[in-house]
């Protein structure tokens, strides 16, 4: 990591230079609360420390991995920052966005806020909708990437994206007010890992790549309809409340093709029956060769559990 090589080219003068060599920039803002606040005592400006470690690349060395978590980030900065990392061909980008309001509030409606006691809501209150920071055009536009994770954005498409060696995939807590986000995916044929975390705007979805092997969808409260096209798929999980009696819940193209499945159920089952899990035991049932089953319900649903034992032990 950036901290680590900089403290290493203090231990010696031969190593003065060590961290010129480094393709990879992971930084982590530690502020707490107003950007300009809680600043932790730190002597050094976060957002400095990212340029410096930027800048300080040696120019044959190109930047292979960029992550840092950032507090309220200048958007000028932020866009510098990201471009430059495009045009060293990063592989690898993990950008986290921090707020300090409530717009960071977990969304998910059957947890509550442990200050108020209110239940949290399964999206953004209306007046926080559209005030992330907007995506960058050229993290769509970058050839050389494969692996990409962003959390706390609002997602704004180029007309074009370019990301045919995208392999990873992880959006959390986005923002989409143009519903772009069916557009991101199927514009990334070769994705084989998909984490879908907190994301309101998914409702209906179609997952098109054919080479995807592992899906991961959590707390996406306001999801009707999952279709999984692929026939590599071999890892499913899912994070939600129990779906509609009637729902199709998952569809997938090849149920024997999948290995392992976890699914936590985060709402509660007073006055359930066997009918309300069917959603739920007709898509473990479903995967005929499964060789891992994780099942997860939340401690005060302990009582509820035997009756989805008594349903399990006829698959």
């Amino acid at each position: 990591m950036s901290d680590e090589a900089v403290r290493t080219s203090g231990l010696a003068r031969r190593w003065h230079h060590v961290y010129e060599g480094v393709p990879v920039v992971h930084l982590v803002d530690t502020k707490s609360g107003e950007r300009h606040g809680g600043g932790g005592g730190r002597k050094v400006c976060f957002d400095h420390q990212v340029t410096s470690t930027i800048v300080g690349k040696a120019a044959e060395t190109p930047i292979r991995t960029f992550r840092v978590t950032v507090l309220h980030p200048p958007y000028d900065l932020l866009d510098q920052w990201i471009a430059t990392a495009v045009k060293s061909g990063v592989e690898d980008l993990d950008v986290k966005l921090r707020y300090w309001d409530e717009a960071m509030n977990t969304l998910c409606p059957f947890l509550r806020c442990p200050y108020s006691g209110d239940k949290h809501s399964a999206d953004f209150d209306e007046h926080s909708r559209g005030r992330f920071t907007t995506t960058h055009p050229h993290i769509f536009r970058c050839p050389t990437l494969r692996r990409l994770r962003l959390a706390n954005w609002t997602l704004d498409l180029p007309g074009s994206v370019d990301m045919a060696l995208l392999d990873t995939l992880c959006l959390a807590r986005i923002m989409d007010p143009y519903g772009e986000l069916q557009q991101l995916i199927s514009a990334c044929p070769l994705i084989t890992k998909l984490t879908l975390e907190e994301c309101p705007t998914i409702k209906e979805i179609a997952v098109t790549p054919a080479r995807l092997r592992s899906f991961t969808m959590i707390c996406c409260h306001n999801a009707t309809s999952v279709d999984l096209r692929s026939t590599c798929l071999q890892s499913l999980h899912y994070k939600g409340g129990l779906p509609a009696r009637d729902a199709s819940f998952i569809a997938v193209a090849d149920y024997e093709g999948i290995m392992a499945v976890k699914i936590e159920i985060c709402g509660k089952l007073n006055g359930t029956d066997r009918d309300d899990l069917a959603p739920v035991t007709r898509l473990i049932g479903q995967c005929t060769k499964l060789a891992y089953l994780h099942l997860s319900l939340r401690p005060s649903m302990a009582y509820n559990s035997s009756l989805f034992a008594s349903v399990l032990r006829g698959l």
